[in-house]
C-alpha cells in the first residue's frame, strides 16, 4: 500500500504537534510494509527546510513552493489548495498512490478531493483526512470572534472532513466533538497518535512544584491552570510554577499575559512563577522535572504530546474530564481526573487529594497503559488495516454503479429571460461551444416586448433542439416554475439569460453525476464573476454552518428534475430576495446531496441590476423573512441541525 501524507507541518518544517504526530508514523507504517511519501509546501522566507530529519526517503519526498501571494499573510486555506491540486494529481499518478492521508488543518486537500470525488478514475485512491484539529476550536477556545474573511477560510477544514472517504480521529474526546459540526460519523474511526517512550522517568517523590509546557494562553487552559494551582496551593504550598512556552495577549483589558496570570495568582505565588518563554522542543522538554505536577487543561486538542511527553518524563499530568488528555488515563482510573467544569472547589479539593496521594501508583499505571496503547507498532498495524478494509470498499463501491449513467440527451438548458439584449449571444454561444456536443434548450420568454424577441430567433439558429416557451410577465421565479413544467428530461440546468459557460462544463458536470460516491442529486461547480468584477468563488457552504449566513450557490447548476418540481419557487418573491439561498437551503432540508467541481466552469455576469448587486433595505428584509421560514423548516426535518444553527447565531454579529 503506498500512502501520501499531505501537511504543512512536517518534521522537516516543525510546528507543532503534527510534525511530531509524523515523526514517529512515517517509519512505523514503513515497518508494517506501506510505501510512505510526503507532500509538503513552503513559502518565501520559510526557514531552511531541516532534511536531516525527513523520516520519508528523499525520492519520496515532494516539496512545493507556493507563489509569492502567499508569502506574509494569514494561510488563504482554498486558494493554496486550488495551487496545489494539479502537483498533487502529478504526483499521485506517478507515484500510483493508494491512500491519501491529509491533515484537516487549513484543509491543504480540499480542491484535491473534490477533484476526486468528481472525476471518473479506474482505481481511486481512498481520500482520508486525519483530525488534528479545527482551527477554529482554537479561537473559541481563545475567546477570539474571527473576522469574515477568516470564517470563510475556515470552512475548509470541515468541508474536507465532509467529503472525505475516511475520516480519522485521535480521541474519542474529538470523534464525539465532531458532531457538533454535522460532519458525520458513519466514516469516522478512532486511532491513537503513535508515541515512543525515550526516557522512562519514574516519578518517585511529589515535589510540590508545577510545570507547565506548551503556549500559554486561553486555548490551551491557562485559566484552568491558575485555577488549579490557586487550589493546590492551598492544601499543598507550592515551590514553583514554572510556565514553558510562548506568551499569547488575551483578548480582555488586561492584553498583557504575564499581567493577566499575575493578576489571578494567590498572593504567595506571584513570586514563585518562572516564565522560560519559548523554547525549541529538545530544550524544553530537556527542562521537565521529574516528580512535578503537569497539568493539561486545555478544551481545544484532539491529542496532545506535551502530555504523553510529561508521563514519560516521570511527571504527575492533571487533566480533565471532557478533553482527550483524559484518554491517557486507563478506565480504571479515570475517577481520579478532574471534573470538566472544574466546579465546587471543595469537591476539586477532594478529588486532588485522592489524586496526590497515589502520585507514585498513578505515574507508574500511566505509564505502562500508554506504552501500549500508543507503541507506532501497534498505531501502524490498526491504521493499515483500516486503511486496507476502507480502499477495499471505495473500489468495490466505484465498480458497483447503482444507476445507468446519464447521458448529454437526458440534459435540458432551462433558460429564463426577459429582455435578454446583445450579452444574450454570449450565453447561446457558450452553450452551442459545450465540448460533449449541441446541448437541448429551454427558454421561457417572460413577457418580453415583440420589437426585442430576435434575440431568440438567433437561439434556435445556434441551437437546433431550442424551444421557446411564451408566458405574460410574471417574474424570474414563475418563469423558473414554467421551465420545470416544461421538462421533460430528468436532469436540467438553469441558466441565466447573461451568464456563460465553459466548453467542458457539461462534460464536467455528467462525468461528476455519473461517478460520485455517495449518489448526489445536484452538481455544482465553482464560478467565476465578470464584468464589474472579477473574482474566482472558491466556497462551497453546503451542510456547513455558514451556509445559513452566506448566500453561496447560484442556481447554475445540474440537478434532478423530480428535486426541482418538489422544491419550485415561490412566484410571488419579485423583488429581488435570495431566492437561490432559499433554493438551496431547503434542497439541504430534504436531505438532498449534492457535489462540488473545484474550476470555474460557470461565469456569473455581475454588474448592476444583477440579483447579486448590492441589496436595498427591503431585499434584505425580505430575504430574512424568507429563510426564517425555511430554516424553522430545516429544523424540522433534520433536528441534528440545532447545533449548527446555535452556532451560526453565535457568528452573525460578526458576518452580518
Amino acid at each position: 500500500m503506498r500512502i501520501l501524507y499531505v501537511s504543512a507541518e512536517t518534521p522537516i518544517k516543525p510546528a507543532g504537534g503534527i510534525a511530531t504526530y509524523l515523526e514517529y508514523m512515517a517509519p512505523a507504517m514503513q515497518a508494517e510494509g506501506c510505501e510512505a511519501y510526503l507532500f509538503t509546501w513552503t513559502t518565501p522566507g520559510d526557514p531552511p527546510l531541516l532534511m536531516e530529519k525527513n523520516p520519508f526517503p528523499m525520492e519520496r519526498t515532494w516539496v512545493h513552493r507556493l507563489g509569492n501571494a502567499r508569502a506574509g499573510a494569514a494561510p488563504a486555506c482554498h486558494a493554496i489548495a486550488q495551487e496545489l491540486l494539479p502537483v498533487l494529481l502529478r504526483c499521485i499518478q506517478e507515484w500510483n498512490i493508494d491512500v491519501i492521508e491529509a491533515t484537516d488543518y487549513l484543509s491543504p486537500a480540499l480542491a484535491l478531493f473534490q477533484h476526486l470525488r468528481t472525476s471518473r478514475h479506474p482505481r481511486p485512491p481512498l481520500c482520508v483526512t486525519y483530525h488534528h484539529g479545527f482551527v477554529e476550536n482554537f479561537f473559541e477556545a481563545d475567546y477570539i470572534q474571527p473576522p469574515p474573511d477568516r470564517m470563510r477560510e475556515l470552512v475548509g477544514e470541515r468541508q474536507q472532513c465532509r467529503i472525505s472517504d475516511l475520516l480519522i480521529a485521535p480521541s474519542q474526546t474529538a470523534a464525539n466533538r465532531l458532531s457538533r459540526y454535522a460532519v458525520q460519523a458513519d466514516n469516522l474511526a478512532v486511532i491513537r497518535e503513535p508515541y515512543a517512550f525515550q526516557w522512562g522517568k519514574e516519578l518517585q517523590t511529589l515535589n510540590p512544584a508545577i510545570t507547565y509546557m506548551g503556549r500559554i494562553s486561553l486555548s490551551k487552559g491557562i485559566d484552568a491552570t491558575l485555577y488549579l494551582a490557586n487550589q493546590l496551593h492551598h492544601q499543598l504550598p507550592l515551590r514553583s510554577l514554572r510556565l514553558i512556552g510562548r506568551e499569547v495577549p488575551t483578548p480582555f483589558r488586561q492584553r498583557d499575559m504575564r499581567d493577566y496570570i499575575l493578576g489571578r495568582l494567590h498572593p504567595g505565588l506571584r513570586e514563585r512563577v518562572e516564565f522560560v518563554g519559548y523554547l525549541p522542543r529538545e530544550q524544553a522538554l530537556n527542562r521537565l522535572r521529574p516528580g512535578d505536577m503537569a497539568p493539561h487543561l486545555g478544551y481545544a486538542e484532539t491529542f496532545s504530546y506535551a502530555c504523553i511527553e510529561s508521563i514519560d518524563k516521570g511527571l504527575l499530568p492533571i487533566v480533565r474530564a471532557g478533553t482527550p488528555m483524559e484518554e491517557f488515563y486507563p478506565p480504571d482510573l479515570r475517577h481520579l481526573v478532574l471534573p470538566e467544569r472544574m466546579d465546587h472547589p471543595a469537591h476539586l479539593q477532594k478529588r486532588l487529594n485522592a489524586l496526590l496521594s497515589q502520585a507514585e501508583a498513578v505515574s507508574a499505571a500511566l505509564a505502562a497503559y500508554n506504552q501500549m496503547a500508543l507503541d507506532p507498532r501497534r498505531i501502524a498495524q490498526q491504521m493499515a488495516e483500516t486503511y486496507d478494509q476502507a480502499l477495499s470498499r471505495r473500489r468495490a463501491r466505484s465498480l458497483a454503479k447503482t444507476r445507468p449513467s446519464a447521458g448529454l440527451d437526458q440534459i435540458t438548458i432551462l433558460v429564463p429571460a426577459y429582455r435578454p439584449g446583445p450579452v444574450f449571444q454570449e450565453t447561446i454561444d457558450s452553450l452551442a461551444c459545450q465540448s460533449l456536443g449541441l446541448p437541448r434548450v429551454l427558454i421561457c420568454d417572460d413577457g418580453t416586448p415583440e420589437t426585442e424577441t430576435d434575440w431568440f430567433d438567433y437561439a434556435r439558429l445556434r441551437l437546433p433542439d431550442c424551444t421557446i416557451v411564451r408566458q405574460p410577465n410574471g417574474g424570474l421565479l414563475a418563469a423558473r416554475n414554467t421551465l420545470i413544467d416544461h421538462l421533460d428530461t430528468p436532469l436540467a440546468i438553469f441558466m441565466d439569460a447573461d451568464d456563460v459557460l465553459a466548453p467542458r462544463y457539461l462534460e464536467r458536470v455528467l462525468e461528476a453525476y455519473n461517478h460520485a460516491e455517495p449518489t448526489p442529486q445536484a452538481v455544482l461547480t465553482q464560478r467565476w464573476n465578470f464584468e464589474e468584477s472579477e473574482e474566482r468563488v472558491l466556497l462551497n457552504l453546503q451542510d456547513d454552518h455558514l451556509h445559513l449566513l452566506m448566500n453561496d450557490f447560484r442556481m447554475t447548476a445540474l440537478i434532478e428534475a423530480d428535486v426541482l418540481r418538489a422544491l419550485g419557487f415561490d412566484t410571488l418573491r419579485r423583488n429581488g430576495e435570495a431566492d437561490d439561498w432559499d433554493f438551496w437551503l431547503r434542497f439541504t432540508a430534504a436531505g438532498h446531496r449534492a457535489v462540488m467541481i473545484p474550476d470555474p466552469l460557470f461565469r456569473y455576469r455581475f454588474r448592476e441590476g444583477s440579483m447579486s448587486w448590492p441589496w436595498s433595505p427591503g431585499q434584505t428584509m425580505g430575504t430574512n423573512a424568507m429563510l426564517s421560514d425555511t430554516i424553522a423548516a430545516l429544523l424540522a426535518a433534520r433536528p441534528e441541525w440545532g447545533p449548527l444553527v446555535t452556532r451560526a447565531l453565535s457568528n452573525a454579529r460578526q458576518v452580518g
